[in-house]
């Protein structure tokens, strides 16, 4: 079996693309291709996972939609609430439950070394709190 591993950086500050390609037995390729920005990882990565256990398949957060700029499936159903209070809000995307439950994407069109903290600010506060939304949604939908 062959496999080839590369990365390439596409704008050192906007983009680094990893692909992994296979070439199992009988010729057929398969490939995974994530776009990662630098630094997202670092300041996303321990909130994801507890998203990742929580059993949350996405969240996407929007600036300016008011009781609907933060999206959340669960496995209950959606649910959607705004922006907590003193947290800048940006907009981002993470999607759990790839590769078998075992992984995520998160996107971030707008993160930058300069807004970083901006972006562990909103994580660390709406993560938590898609989290608890979630827990609540599974107690009164099993109850």
């Amino acid at each position: 079996m062959r496999r080839l591993s590369a990365v390439v950086l596409l704008g050192a500050a906007l983009s680094a693309t990893m692909i992994h390609a296979q070439t199992p037995q009988g010729g057929v390729t398969t490939r995974s291709i994530k776009a990662v920005q630098p630094g997202l990882f670092e300041v996303a990565g321990p909130r994801v996972n507890e998203a990742l256990a929580a059993g949350i398949t996405k969240i996407v957060a929007v600036p300016g939609k008011g009781g609907k700029s933060i999206h959340v499936e669960s496995p209950y159903g959606p649910i959607f609430f705004d922006w907590p209070k003193d947290v800048k809000p940006v907009a981002f995307t993470i999607e759990t439950g790839k590769a078998g439950g075992k992984a995520a994407q998160i996107s971030a069109p707008g993160f930058t070394e300069g807004n970083k903290g901006d972006y562990k600010a909103a994580l660390d506060a709406v993560i938590p709190m898609a989290i608890s939304k979630a827990a609540d949604q599974r107690t009164r939908k099993t109850n």
